[in-house]
């Protein structure tokens, strides 16, 4: 099980949130309740779980600003970085 949240960037504060397994059924069912407590276009960045492109896609079509960021470890903390990558 996993809890999923979403949080706002500037009150902290949970928008939405789900417990379920990682599947794209449950990644579906939580965006679809995310976008429809928001009122206006965001910015929303997750991270490197597949199943969110395609359920973005279904809530949001183009109405979103996405962003992936990827984290990639090594050996060497100083040789750590993270990465963002646009996916739509």
């Amino acid at each position: 099980m996993w809890t999923w949240t979403a949080l706002d960037t500037d009150t902290k504060l949970i928008v939405s949130w789900c417990v379920g397994d990682r599947s794209a059924g449950t990644a579906t069912d939580f965006v679809q309740d995310l976008s429809e407590r928001l009122a206006n276009r965001v910015q929303l960045t997750t991270d490197g779980h597949r199943v969110y492109s395609e359920a973005l896609e279904k809530a949001f079509g183009s109405n979103i600003d996405y962003a992936m960021l990827v984290k990639l470890y090594g050996q060497d903390r100083d040789t750590e970085e993270r990465t963002v990558l646009q996916r739509f």
